[in-house]
């Protein structure tokens, strides 16, 4: 019979070799997890937002707020429905609005801040390295306001500050000062707004916590958090 060939020690040392490899790329495949796509994280973090928001305007904070405004300067309040309300509720503060001297209504209230969750879009979020999510954030608008104006005050230069109580008068007139308080209040907030730091750094705070829980639930180990409202960074992690 015709004898086998020898096999070579080059022989061998190639096909141990190429076992070796293979069982390394079968144990690679195994092991090998993807993880969470770009696209899934900026999903999750859209439907987190816009669920939270179901009127489409996410609320991320409030401000206590005291609007002053002069009377004289009509820009908000005018003489017309102040006169009113005062021959209704206070007669002996008329003298206050005649003899030039300068009057001014103080009203306390809240307003409500956050951002239209319409106008963020995929683009918007960033996933720059494994469990670091960036997502840059419209600006704050007001949402609502919310008047005290059963603590409406006048002053004068003559006079201190003198408590008006709006409840009797008439509705038309409590209507025209509502509308008059609540404009003045929303032209202060949406100054504050622009000007202020803590607004931001609230709505990052509230985002980050709103989207922590939903991104560990989709498989996102340790998410941390890059975000920016308005042209402002204000919360990024530790180390840059």
């Amino acid at each position: 019979r015709p004898s086998l060939p020898t096999m070579t020690t080059h022989m061998r040392a190639a096909i141990g070799g190429g076992v070796i490899a293979g069982l390394l790329l079968v144990v690679g495949v195994l092991l090998w997890d993807p993880g969470l796509s770009d696209a899934t994280v900026r999903k999750t973090v859209l439907t987190t937002i816009q669920d939270e928001a179901p009127a489409s305007f996410l609320v991320t904070g409030t401000l206590d707020m005291r609007a002053t405004v002069r009377v004289d300067s009509a820009q908000y309040l005018t003489p017309s429905w102040l006169t009113s309300l005062l021959r209704q509720t206070q007669p002996s503060a008329l003298p206050l609005l005649r003899g030039g001297s300068e009057t001014q209504v103080r009203v306390p209230g809240t307003v409500s801040y956050g951002f239209d969750v319409q106008t963020l879009d995929a683009s918007m979020i960033a996933v720059d390295d494994p469990g670091r999510v960036g997502v840059a954030l419209p600006s704050l608008t007001v949402h609502s306001v919310e008047p005290h104006l059963g603590r409406l005050e006048v002053r004068s230069q003559a006079s201190g500050w003198m408590r008006v109580l709006p409840s009797d008068m008439p509705a038309a007139v409590r209507r025209e000062a509502l509308g008059a308080v609540k404009a003045a209040f929303r032209e202060q907030a949406a100054r504050r707004l622009e000007a202020a730091t803590q607004p931001r750094v609230n709505t990052a705070r509230a985002l980050k916590k709103m989207l922590r829980p939903a991104l560990e639930a989709a498989g996102v180990e340790a998410p941390q958090f890059r975000i920016r409202v308005g042209d402002e960074l204000v919360l990024q992690p530790k180390g840059g």
